[in-house]
């Protein structure tokens, strides 16, 4: 549009200066009319030259703009080219089916560009993600706010990948939102380190550090709602005498089999109850620990059930008196969940420990309650 405009001018130019020499070439009729046709002349010839002043300095300012708005846009072009490889971007509509991805979303998702317009995120999503992120997710985004956070999405070949997303609302050019603009920022392998740092790895439960972590969090109400805690704890029978007796790596083999049957009770409740969050802890030595959002009957009966899988794996264990297979000793409690004054981890550990003790005393290979207890634990 520039340039038609620079041609204009200059052809606008052109046919002045034409008729101006047109003029000067008409003979004089009248000798008393010289002095003012000189006159006007000059007039003619002071415009002129500023016209071509006024053409040529636009000239130079609309070639100058041209060259500009070509370098912006050749720079824009080779930023957008960068962000497209190596910014992992998407946009989608109001109802989160993707309108647009760049090159990176494709390379770390698996998916080709085809494979996702058109489709829900859902499609990245892995199957293990809370519900509660997305429910948070389009609450936020629903009071047009951004919304921050981490979440695991799953790629095509089924492997798991941790992602910071940043989220927020996408509008035309009068103002009207029409989706949603979200950026990431692969963070998977932040994650694998965190995850090594909070794993046994011996058998690849959480460890210590996580399990109070999460303890005190959980205390707090700031990751459920739920009105029950459950703290299950076990204590390998006689295990002392098992190292002693078949040694450490059959020890560590055996270990390694009863985190196994406390993972499997927590898949059992976390599938049966979504709301029960249930995670396995090895503590220390041949102490575990189960924590969940379950009440006095649920952490009960989670405990029987990891008593009875240890049981069935029939792993001989000479020294352990009246059994002859490797036993475990569980002690359970549920504590009510008060956000406003939460309790004490260390207290409500007490408790469910002292319930252990009483399964020992009592013969082992057993589960006691502390709820159904109470009046032989000292309470607080």
């Amino acid at each position: 549009m520039l340039r038609k405009l620079h041609l204009t001018i200059t052809r606008t130019l052109l046919l002045t200066l034409t008729a101006l020499a047109t003029l000067t070439l008409i003979p004089d009729a009248y000798a008393a009319q010289e002095q003012a046709v000189n006159r006007v002349y000059l007039q003619w010839m002071f415009f002129v030259t500023a016209l071509i002043v006024v053409v040529v300095y636009w000239n130079r300012r609309l070639s100058n703009e041209v060259e500009t708005r070509e370098t912006a846009n050749h720079l824009a072009q080779s930023y957008l080219g960068i962000i497209n490889r190596y910014v992992i971007t998407s946009r989608t509509d109001l109802y989160g089916n993707i309108t647009d991805v760049s090159k990176a979303f494709c390379d770390i998702s698996g998916y080709s560009r085809d494979e996702l317009i058109g489709n829900s995120h859902g499609v990245i999503r892995h199957p293990q993600t809370d519900n509660k992120v997305y429910e948070e997710l389009w609450h936020t985004l629903n009071q047009d706010q951004s919304w921050s956070g981490e979440m695991c999405n799953r790629r095509k070949d089924g492997t798991a990948y941790w992602v910071a997303a940043s989220i927020t609302a996408d509008y035309d050019q009068k103002g009207k939102k029409t989706g949603y603009i979200a950026v990431h920022q692969d963070i998977t392998d932040h994650r694998i380190v965190r995850e090594l740092s909070l794993r046994d790895p011996l058998t690849g439960l959480y460890n210590r550090r996580y399990f109070n972590e999460l303890f005190e969090s959980m205390l707090k109400g700031t990751c459920h709602q739920s009105s029950h805690i459950g703290l299950v704890l076990l204590d390998i029978d006689h295990f002392k005498k098992f190292n002693d007796t078949y040694g450490h790596q059959k020890g560590d083999t055996a270990l390694a089999q009863v985190a196994f049957c406390l993972e499997e009770v927590c898949i059992r409740l976390n599938k049966d109850n979504h709301t029960a969050q249930a995670h396995a802890f090895r503590l220390g030595g041949e102490e575990f620990a189960l924590l969940a959002l379950l009440d006095e009957e649920e952490a009960e009966q989670a405990s029987e059930a990891i008593r009875q899988q240890v049981f069935d794996l029939q792993v001989e264990h000479v020294n352990n008196e009246g059994f002859g297979v490797m036993t475990c000793s569980l002690g359970c409690y549920s504590a009510r969940v008060n956000p406003e004054l939460p309790a004490e981890p260390d207290e409500l550990f007490r408790i469910a420990d002292q319930a252990l003790y009483r399964a020992k005393d009592l013969g082992r290979n057993r589960t006691e309650s502390a709820n159904t207890q109470l009046a032989d634990i000292e309470l607080f």
